[in-house]
This record gives C-alpha cells, structure tokens and sequence, in this order.
C-alpha cells in the first residue's frame, strides 16, 4: 500500500508570507505547534484531514487550492 502514496506539495509558506505572519502565528490560529507548522511548510509532514481542513478555513480557501500533488517527485 506504500508504493499507492502520492507525494504533496502546499502553498503554506506563501500564504503565511502573503500575510506577515510568523510560523508561531499559524500556530497559534491553528492550534499546533510552531514546529508542526515548520515540518508542514518543509513537506516533512503531511497534516491529517482534519487539521487540513482547518488550515483550509484560516486561509479561506479549499484543501485543493493549498495541498497538491507532487508531480516532480518519483
């Protein structure tokens, strides 16, 4: 089942950007850490529904317009 996962991409470091926030700041509107935020904009760390969901209401936008396919990865 592991040679089925799609590697993704997001935009989290833009957007966060686009606004001057720091990374503690995301934290804190979504409830983490500032670490998790960081291993999330690293692509260290894939968010679990929920939380990209909520990522997805912070920046007013949907899953799929943050998170997407990693066609360049093999």
């Amino acid at each position: 089942m592991d040679g089925l996962a799609v590697p993704v991409r997001n935009d989290l470091k833009v957007l966060r950007a686009q606004r001057s926030w720091t990374q503690a700041r995301l934290a804190e509107e979504l409830g983490v850490s500032r670490q998790t935020v960081n291993a999330l904009e690293a692509g260290r760390y894939d968010p679990s529904l929920p939380l990209a969901f909520t990522i997805a209401r912070v920046f007013g936008l949907t899953i799929e317009e943050i998170f997407f396919p990693d066609d360049e990865a093999s």
